[in-house]
């Protein structure tokens, strides 16, 4: 990074390759094909697993798989606290499980019990090394300073027991109108702060914020912004992939001019942009969900509200276009296999093993754990057994040594993902993924039959758009969003 330079980092929700593509086609997006321009473009930067938003998010601002971190997914049962975490995915299911049980998952539980303590963010890293850091919406923001969790409008109603906690965050820091830092709070009042547009939890009112700090000449060394609208619209229309984006474009266009222009823009600051996750289409009819609860007749399902560890067979948390199942009881998880298997609308079907994962498909397994066999194409090195057309893997031989190298195909980076979101949970944990154009089913929680949906390891959900102004395409071969943290360390320190 050039000396002087301060650094913008955007995450933007389901940022996705073939609708940048389309838009920039179209002439639709300006703002983002002008940073293109400015520096390297990947269009197959590989997220973590599952692909849901909490994981991914504490996997940028850690640089580690969920094993590391501790955030297995949006919706995930801790065997420690005996409950389902639901990090507020659907209306429904959080009216089911408690508004205040779920706002306190998201806004205190995330960053300050459930990430582990033994890695360190990018916030608190920067900190360590004297730069200065913003997070504005940005879910795993934890970092040095400690800020009061507020109960903005309606919100004190239904938040009536919701502690005033303090959480921890960087310099400056916002969660919408939950968490915030001082000078945020003389933003003038809008339609982008009620109640209807998510209490400030929206692409306006993160723009908003850093265009404010440009303004009030207060850019930290790092600054990162989620922005999570083309998430929403897109899982009701995805056909109209380009037009929201567009709309996510005249945000960031917003925030290019609020420094006179792009070019002073890029003249003073760094940009990254990157997506989260992918989404895959859904079909309309209705055996594109996958109804878990008939595979189960005969078994007794938790209520995700009060699971009761002594009665219940199973405990199931459904990511959409992947679900965790938890075992309860002796026996149960070799049963939930057996089950799963027989359906042909699942695509990967894994649990623990040997301190490694078997992946079952039929009649046909493979087993990986780490170990010296392959080397995959990151450089991590794996003891396999088995048919790695499963994961449809490949291996080749290495010029340089012995140890073949596996390249991934449909399933990028499926050995890591798949082990890391497994092993950041204690017990029995069986994973499920849906083929692409289905999804999973529990009643009241969210549907997209002829949207889009995301959550599995297939490459339709895990590829995302990287964009770096002052880069070269060289700097990542084979870019992944855990690599972000180091390569941010890298140009600060």
């Amino acid at each position: 990074m050039e000396m002087g330079k301060k650094l913008i980092f955007i995450l933007v929700d389901s940022f996705m390759p073939h609708v940048l593509q389309e838009a920039r086609n179209r002439g639709s997006v300006p703002a983002l094909s002008f940073l293109v321009e400015q520096g390297a473009y990947w269009d197959r930067c590989v997220t973590v697993f599952p692909t849901m938003s909490a994981s991914v998010d504490a996997s940028l601002s850690t640089g580690a798989y969920p094993e590391m971190h501790g955030i297995p997914g949006l919706i995930w049962y801790s065997r420690k606290e005996r409950r389902v975490v639901n990090y507020i995915n659907g209306s429904k299911s959080v009216w089911r499980m408690g508004m205040q049980r779920c706002a306190h998952d998201i806004l205190i539980g995330l960053n300050e019990t459930h990430m582990h303590r033994t890695v360190f963010t990018l916030f608190e890293e920067l900190a360590h090394h004297g730069k200065t850091s913003a997070s504005l919406n940005f879910a795993a923001h934890r970092g040095p300073r400690k800020y009061r969790l507020r109960k903005p409008g309606l919100s004190k109603i239904f938040l009536a027991g919701l502690p005033s906690a303090q959480v921890s965050g960087p310099d400056i820091c916002t969660v919408g109108r939950f968490i915030e830092s001082g000078f945020m709070r003389s933003l003038g009042w809008n339609f982008h702060h009620t109640m209807f547009q998510r209490y400030g939890l929206n692409d306006r009112f993160a723009i908003d914020a850093v265009c404010r700090l440009i303004r009030k000449r207060k850019l930290p060394d790092l600054t990162m912004i989620y922005m999570p609208d083309m998430d929403y619209a897109y899982h009701r229309k995805p056909d109209n992939g380009p037009q929201i984006l567009a709309r996510v474009d005249r945000h960031i266009g917003r925030l290019l001019n609020s420094f006179g222009s792009p070019e002073k823009a890029i003249a003073q600051c760094k940009f990254i942009i990157v997506g989260d996750h992918g989404q895959t289409r859904i079909g309309v009819e209705t055996e594109a969900t996958i109804n878990v609860a008939q595979h189960f007749q005969g078994m007794k399902i938790a209520q995700a509200e009060c699971v009761q560890p002594q009665e219940d067979d199973i405990v199931v948390c459904n990511n959409e276009r992947m679900c965790y199942f938890y075992p309860l009881q002796e026996g149960v998880q070799k049963e939930v296999i057996k089950r799963l298997s027989m359906d042909t609308r699942i695509d990967i079907l894994a649990w623990k093993e040997r301190r490694g994962v078997r992946i079952g498909y039929g009649k046909k397994t493979l087993f990986f754990a780490p170990g010296k066999d392959m080397r995959d194409e990151y450089g991590r090195e794996w003891k396999v057994e088995g048919d790695l057309a499963i994961a449809d893997a490949v291996p080749r031989e290495n010029p340089e040594d012995s140890v073949p190298i596996l390249f991934f195909r449909s399933y990028p980076d499926i050995f890591s993902r798949l082990y890391g979101a497994l092993y950041a949970q204690e017990g029995e944990v069986v994973v499920a993924t849906a083929r692409p154009g289905y999804e999973f089913f529990t009643p009241n929680d969210p549907i997209h039959r002829g949207g889009a949906c995301h959550g599995s390891l297939h490459e339709t959900d895990s590829t995302v758009s990287l964009i770096i102004t002052d880069e070269t395409a060289e700097r990542f071969e084979r870019p992944r969003i855990i690599d972000l943290k180091s390569y941010i360390l890298h140009k600060f320190c």
